[in-house]
């Protein structure tokens, strides 16, 4: 079973506990292109030790019985209404009691990144660390979980998954993907759920990509002006028209939004002039004060509360 298991996921250690004479397990999977549907269940206690997943994130919804679950430096302690996520740049460690059931929703590291990319439109220099704990009671992820285990029923119908994909298949795991991204806490969350003004304009659409892709560099606003095809006076009154700042006060904020990411994604230790820097910013008193005002909490604060580590 073992090996089974580890074809489809990782290669892992599997102890079995004290009662390990009434060992029986059940795994079922519906592959899709990017994420795969899985059911799993352990008929007796047992320890799971797969290390760092590597190349995919797996979200476990129990559906009975109890798992502790550590990834990175968190444990879980999984039940009926509390989930749990593997990231897998983080090492991971499991102890599934007997009888536990999970519906696993394994998902592409890479494709993953993809989707957040094309949400945002821009680049995301880091991988995305999710928080391991997953509160199933919370809005967001009572919604999400109704769309997962719809899938799973239409999966278990032959509707979709499987040899019988349907031809909405993309959209189902964008679904699944993108609604994960939008309700899990994450080291992009603040970027996700930040309201985003409608833009038409293919001149603030330029300059919008050129502040994207240049934003630890010492930019000025006649070089976005340049890039984005107009004159300085007319990138003003657009981006103010548009997105209700200045040019600078967009480039400041989508600075802090990086500076955020890094904190979360960064070690403890990391010190935060360094963040400051690769983050565009060169006085660190004020780089301070704004990332205050915007999260509502110091730099150094995000880095030892780092509940992404």
């Amino acid at each position: 079973m073992r090996a089974s298991v580890a074809e489809q996921f990782c290669d892992h250690d599997l102890i079995p506990g004290a009662a390990h004479g009434r060992f029986d397990a059940c795994h079922s999977q519906a592959q899709g292109q990017s994420l795969s549907l899985n059911y799993m269940r352990y008929g007796c206690d047992v320890t799971i030790n797969p290390g760092e997943l590597s190349d995919f994130y797996l979200v476990q919804i129990p559906l009975l019985g109890a798992a502790k679950v550590r990834n990175g430096r968190k444990t879980v302690e999984a039940t009926h209404r509390t989930g749990s996520v593997l990231n897998p740049t983080r090492d991971t460690h499991m102890v599934w009691y007997g009888g536990c059931e999970k519906l696993l929703l394994q998902i592409d590291a890479t494709a993953l990144h993809q989707m957040a990319e094309r949400i945002l439109g821009h680049a995301l220099s880091h991988p995305i660390v999710f928080d391991p704990e997953v509160q199933l009671e919370s809005p967001a992820l009572q919604s999400w979980e109704r769309k997962f285990r719809a899938a799973v029923a239409v999966a278990d119908q032959k509707g979709a998954f499987g040899d019988s994909q349907h031809k909405h298949q993309t959209l189902f795991e964008e679904e699944l993907m993108t609604g994960f991204l939008m309700a899990q806490p994450s080291t992009v969350h603040h970027l996700m759920t930040q309201a985003q003004p409608q833009v038409s304009s293919p001149q603030i659409n330029r300059a919008r990509t050129y502040i994207l892709e240049n934003l630890t560099d010492p930019i000025t606003v006649a070089q976005i002006a340049a890039a984005a095809g107009c004159s300085i006076r007319s990138l003003q009154l657009s981006f103010q028209q548009s997105l209700g700042c200045t040019p600078v006060g967009f480039l400041q904020r989508q600075r802090l939004n990086h500076a955020h990411l890094l904190a979360q994604s960064l070690p403890k230790d990391t010190l935060v002039s360094g963040i400051a820097y690769e983050a565009g910013f060169f006085h660190l008193g004020r780089f301070s004060i704004a990332y205050r005002e915007v999260f509502g909490c110091s730099p150094r604060d995000t880095l030892a509360q780092n509940r992404f580590s």
